[in-house]
C-alpha cells in the first residue's frame, strides 16, 4: 500500500520551488516581446545539446510551439533543475555545466529566463524525454495567481499529463497557449529579430533554429547587403565582411582590448548605404556573450552625435564579460549589462575608440563613393561633369559627391537639389567663388544652396528660427512660473496643444482623427477601472501618432502624490486599452509601431525600490516618467541647441531685420 507521501507525489510529482510572488514578478512582468522569450528558450536548447531547434507558429489558434532535440529531462531534472528557479547549472553542475557532446559554454546563469514564458503566454506545456523516461506537465498563470492571493505561495504544483502525449522521440516541446500578445504580426519579423539575437546559430556550430520549417541564417538579420563599409574585429572574424558582398570598403581593427587580462573581442562593425536601409531597432551595436545577446544597444551608451552614427550598425561578441567565476554583469531582464561594471566600461572606451576612428573615414570615404556613383549610373550629371575643365571638373567632383552622399527625403527632393545646384555651382564658377562649395557639408546646407540659387532666399530656414525663437520665449515664461498650481494650470492649457514640449519634433505630428476618437473611448473605459485616488490624480490623457509610433501622454496633477506601482499599473492599462482599439478597430493599421508612454508628473512617485530598478521596469513599458521642471528645462535646452546650431540663419535674420532700420525716417 502507497503511504500518503507516495500517494501524494503520484498525484504532484511537479513542483516549482520559488516564492510566488517572485514568480508572478520575475515570470510574467519580466520580458517585453516574443522574440525575448522565444530567445530564451532557444537558449536552453543550446545548454540541452540540441542541433535543431522548431519553432512552430499557429496563428489560427494562436498556440507557439518550440521543439529541441537536446538530451531532454527526467522528472528528476525537471523537478531539480527546470522547476527549481535560480538553478544555476555553472555552479551546481560539473565542469562548469559545459556540455558533454559539443562542449558548449551555458547560456544561462541565473536560472530565471525559463520565467519569461509567462510574460506571454497564460499555458505553458512541456512534454521531455530521456533515458526512455517520458514526462508532461502543464502550468497555469491562473492557478499561480490564485494560489498568490489565496496567501499559499510556498510552492506551486504544475498539474501532470499523461506520459502518452508524449509524443516526441529525443529532447524536448513546450507548448505555449492563450497567448497575451498579437502575434500575427509577430511572426513577420521573428526570424530577423531571432537571428539578431544569437551569434552561434548555423552549421558551423551544429546549432540550427527553424521557424515554421526554414532554416534561420545570418542573412535573415537582413543588413549585411545593405553594408557599405565594414571593419571586422581581429582576423578570425573576417567572416563578418565576407558576408557584406556589396561593401566598398573593407576594413579591420585588432581584437584585442586588454592583454594582461586575456580580454579579446571579435563581430564587425559597419555602415550602411542609406538610412531607410536600418529601422531604429537596427542602428544598433549589440553585444553578445557566449553567442547571446547580452546588452542591446552599446551605441546608445556611446552618445556619438555625428551623422555617421546614424547609419552606423554592428556586432561584437565579448564572453569576457559573462566569464565564471565573475560577478554576474547582466541585469534580470538579460538583455542589458550593469553599465558600471569595470568590464562594461574597459569595452565600451575600447569601442567608444573604434567608433571614433569609423567617423573620421566615413565623411571622406562617402563623398568619393558618392562622386563615383553621380558620374558612373548618371548620364546627364555625367555630361554636365565632361563639360569642364581642369580645377572645376575636380571641384565639381568633390561637389557631386557630397550631394550623393547626403540623405534625401526622396528621389525628387534629390533630383531638385542636383538641377539648382549645377546651376549655383555655374554661378559662382562665373565669379571665381567656387571654394564657398567647400562649406557645404549637411543636407540643410544644400537645401538653403539650392533656395538661394532657386527662390533666392531660404524663406523655410528662416520661418522656423523665428518659431523656435518664439517657443524659447514661451518656455522661459513658464520656467519663471515658481508657484506649483500656476505651473499646473499653465502646462494643462498648453501641453496638449503643443506636444513640441516634450520633443521638439513633434510639432509635425499627424494623427488618424477617427483613430483618435475610437482610442480616447477606449482610455475612457480604462479609466473606469482606476481606483477614485488614481482618478484624482489624473489631470489629462492624449494619444497621436508621432515618428512612426504610437504615444500616449498622461498628465498628472502637480500635487499629486503617486507610488511607482501605480503608475506601472495605470501604463499596463493604457497600453491595454490601446492595443484593443488598435486590434478591434484598426487590424491593419500601425500593429508593429511600437509604443511609448510618457507621464508628466509635479513630483516623482514614491518607490520602495532602487532607481536602477525603477528605471528597468520603465524600459520594459517603453515607458518614461517626466516632472513638470523637468519638461520644461529639457524643451529649453532643446530649442537652445537649435538656435545655437543655426546662428548662421540667426545672422541673416538679424541683417534682415536691422535693414529696416536703414529706412526709418527716411522721406518720401
Amino acid at each position: 500500500m502507497d503511504t500518503p507521501l507516495e500517494k501524494n507525489e503520484m498525484q504532484e510529482p511537479y513542483r516549482m520551488k520559488i516564492s510566488l510572488s517572485i514568480l508572478n514578478h520575475l515570470g510574467i512582468g519580466l520580458y517585453s516581446n516574443v522574440p525575448a522569450v522565444l530567445s530564451e528558450i532557444v537558449a536552453n536548447a543550446w545548454d540541452a545539446d540540441a542541433e535543431n531547434v522548431r519553432i512552430d507558429i499557429d496563428t489560427t489558434n494562436e498556440i507557439i510551439t518550440i521543439y529541441d532535440d537536446g538530451h531532454g529531462m527526467t522528472k528528476d531534472d525537471i523537478n531539480e533543475k527546470y522547476l527549481n528557479i535560480g538553478y544555476r547549472k555553472r555552479f551546481t553542475e560539473p565542469n562548469g555545466g559545459i556540455t558533454q557532446r559539443f562542449n558548449r559554454e551555458p547560456m544561462g546563469r541565473k536560472g530565471i529566463g525559463k520565467l519569461s514564458v509567462f510574460s506571454i503566454a497564460d499555458i505553458v506545456e512541456v512534454y521531455s524525454i530521456r533515458a526512455g523516461e517520458r514526462n508532461a506537465l502543464k502550468m497555469d498563470s491562473e492557478v499561480i495567481k490564485q494560489k498568490i492571493e489565496s496567501g499559499h505561495n510556498e510552492t506551486y504544483h504544475p498539474s501532470p499529463l499523461e506520459s502518452s502525449t508524449v509524443t516526441i522521440e529525443k529532447g524536448t516541446k513546450i507548448v505555449l497557449k492563450k497567448l497575451k500578445k498579437n502575434i500575427v504580426s509577430t511572426a513577420s519579423f521573428l526570424r530577423k529579430r531571432i537571428a539578431q539575437r544569437f551569434s552561434i546559430i548555423g552549421q558551423k556550430n551544429n546549432f540550427s533554429v527553424y521557424i515554421d520549417g526554414d532554416e534561420i541564417t545570418a542573412h535573415d538579420r537582413d543588413y549585411y547587403k545593405h553594408i557599405e563599409f565594414v571593419w571586422h574585429i581581429g582576423a578570425s572574424s573576417k567572416e563578418y565582411s565576407d558576408r557584406c558582398s556589396k561593401a566598398k570598403q573593407v576594413n579591420i581593427f585588432p581584437d584585442i582590448i586588454d592583454e594582461n587580462k586575456k580580454y579579446i573581442i571579435s563581430g564587425w562593425l559597419g555602415t550602411v548605404f542609406e538610412q531607410k536601409h536600418i529601422d531604429e531597432e537596427s542602428n544598433t551595436i549589440v553585444i553578445f556573450a557566449h553567442g547571446k545577446l547580452v546588452h542591446e544597444n552599446l551605441l546608445k551608451d556611446l552618445k556619438e552625435g555625428g551623422i555617421f552614427s546614424k547609419y552606423l550598425i554592428g556586432e561584437i561578441n565579448a564572453d569576457f564579460l559573462d566569464n565564471d567565476p565573475e560577478n554576474d554583469i547582466i541585469t534580470s531582464a538579460r538583455q542589458n549589462v550593469k553599465e558600471d561594471d569595470p568590464r562594461f566600461v574597459l569595452l565600451r572606451d575600447c569601442v567608444k575608440q573604434l567608433v571614433k576612428s569609423i567617423g573620421s573615414k566615413w565623411g571622406p570615404w562617402r563623398k568619393e563613393a558618392g562622386a563615383k556613383k553621380a558620374i558612373e549610373e548618371r548620364p546627364h550629371v555625367r555630361k554636365w561633369y565632361e563639360t569642364l575643365k581642369g580645377d572645376r571638373r575636380e571641384q565639381a567632383k568633390e561637389f557631386l559627391g557630397k550631394i550623393e552622399s547626403l540623405e534625401f527625403p526622396d528621389d525628387e527632393t534629390k533630383k531638385a537639389i542636383y538641377k539648382t545646384s549645377i546651376v549655383g555651382f555655374q554661378r559662382l564658377a562665373l565669379t571665381d567663388q567656387l571654394s564657398l562649395l567647400s562649406q557645404l557639408e549637411t543636407e540643410r546646407d544644400f537645401e538653403l544652396f539650392s533656395r538661394i540659387f532657386g527662390d533666392i532666399i531660404d524663406l523655410e530656414r528662416v520661418y522656423y528660427y523665428d518659431v523656435a525663437t518664439i517657443r524659447m520665449e514661451v518656455i522661459k515664461k513658464f520656467k519663471e512660473i515658481v508657484d506649483g498650481d500656476k505651473k499646473e494650470r499653465v502646462i494643462q492649457e498648453h501641453l496638449f496643444n503643443a506636444l513640441w514640449l516634450l520633443d521638439a519634433s513633434w510639432d509635425r505630428a499627424a494623427t488618424n482623427m477617427r483613430m483618435e476618437e475610437r482610442i480616447t473611448t477606449e482610455f475612457k473605459e480604462a479609466e473606469n477601472k482606476l481606483t477614485d485616488e488614481e482618478k484624482s490624480g489624473r489631470l489629462d490623457i492624449r494619444y497621436q501618432t508621432i515618428t512612426n509610433k504610437h504615444v500616449i501622454v498622461e498628465l498628472k496633477r502637480y500635487s499629486a502624490k503617486t507610488e511607482f506601482n501605480e503608475l506601472i499599473g495605470q501604463i499596463t492599462k493604457y497600453r491595454s486599452a490601446l492595443r484593443k482599439a488598435l486590434e478591434t478597430n484598426f487590424p491593419n493599421h500601425h500593429k508593429d509601431m511600437p509604443v511609448e508612454v510618457i507621464c508628466v508628473v509635479g513630483t516623482r512617485p514614491r518607490s520602495e525600490e532602487p532607481l536602477e530598478t525603477d528605471e528597468q521596469a520603465l524600459r520594459v513599458y517603453n515607458a518614461r516618467i517626466v516632472t513638470y521642471d523637468e519638461l520644461i528645462d529639457a524643451a529649453l535646452k532643446s530649442y537652445q541647441d537649435y538656435l545655437d546650431a543655426e546662428k548662421r540663419v540667426s545672422d541673416l535674420v538679424a541683417i534682415l531685420n536691422d535693414i529696416d532700420k536703414d529706412f526709418e525716417g527716411s522721406p518720401e
